[in-house]
């Protein structure tokens, strides 16, 4: 599955929020749903909206209140996500 270089990025600065010891498995999960929603999407590449709702919906219910605070973090408007983050 190719990737677009803004993809690589947001990928690149949300994992820059991950803890170090979990980074590497959370590349890779990230990766892998990223890749099966765009395949569900019936797209071949993988773009920033794609990885971004992978990022939301492999995020655990406990941790998804903080969601709007990182995507701000990552100069996005989380009102944007609404319909994902509720």
């Amino acid at each position: 599955m190719n990737w677009n270089t803004a993809a690589e990025e947001i990928l690149g600065n949300i994992l820059s929020q991950t803890p170090r010891p979990v980074r590497e498995a959370a590349e890779n999960g990230l990766r892998s749903s990223s890749e099966a929603l765009a395949q569900e999407e019936g797209i071949n590449r993988v773009g920033v909206e794609t990885v971004i709702k992978a990022w939301i919906r492999d995020t655990p219910e406990a941790l998804r209140s903080d969601l709007p605070r990182q995507l701000e973090r990552l100069g996005l408007d989380p009102d944007d996500y609404r319909n994902l983050l509720d």
